[in-house]
């Protein structure tokens, strides 16, 4: 009896096979949808860092306002420059001036911490620098009481405070309008700032427009 001869590559899936010009668009659309997605995802953690430093703000506005209540509306003392490092009195203690390139700040150790006790709500996490505090206080709210403030929900207290261009984090915890400190601008070109009367909000500003605000009639 004849045997059929049997083919048994007959029924086998043909394998894909990639030409070196069909690998290389598959390659080039992997890099299109990556510079698509990237950018989406750079800017969804940039507004949730944005998030977190409004968080901190608000949490170091409601530990001033507490402070206030326990101090007949006064502010807390403020430090600044060097004169102000290593002085226990003041709402953030810094251990030299200028943070970071002489000392660093210890809030644990300044008049604040007991109404928030937690160091992490001092430092927002677009601040790249080693600094431990990223916000100043408006130097123009210096020793005030929040009564003498006629337009607390228009006058900032705690702004993104750079030293200067070149060193994006605050100096010393004082945003000093007659020295010209500088605004970070960490958040989408903007920064976050904690008004008087307690709320907090997310602006485009620049340094003068700051300054206007910061005055005190």
């Amino acid at each position: 009896m004849n045997r059929r001869s049997v083919n048994h590559n007959q029924h086998r899936p043909a394998l894909a096979v990639f030409t070196l010009i069909e690998l290389l668009v598959v390659i080039a659309i992997i890099a299109i949808l990556a510079g698509l997605v990237l950018p989406a995802l750079a800017k969804s953690r940039q507004k949730a860092q944005q998030a977190n430093c409004v968080s901190n703000i608000k949490q170091l506005s409601l530990a001033f306002q507490m402070y206030e209540q326990d101090y007949e509306e006064y502010l807390p003392l403020y430090g600044s420059h060097v004169a102000g490092s290593q002085r226990e009195d003041v709402w953030i203690y810094y251990t030299g001036f200028p943070v970071p390139q002489s000392g660093n700040f210890e809030p644990d150790r300044g008049t604040l911490y007991p109404y928030v006790q937690n160091v992490e709500v001092y430092a927002c996490p677009s601040d790249q620098t080693v600094s431990r505090c990223s916000y100043g206080t408006n130097s123009e709210t210096a020793q005030l009481r929040v009564g003498a403030i006629k337009t607390p929900e228009s006058t900032p207290l705690l702004l993104e405070e750079g030293a200067s261009r070149t060193s994006p984090t605050s100096n010393d915890g004082y945003f000093d309008t007659q020295w010209g400190d500088y605004l970070t601008k960490r958040h989408n070109k903007g920064d976050v700032y904690g008004f008087c009367d307690g709320h907090v909000t997310w602006e485009i500003w620049d340094d003068q427009t700051a300054y206007d605000r910061c005055a005190i009639p």
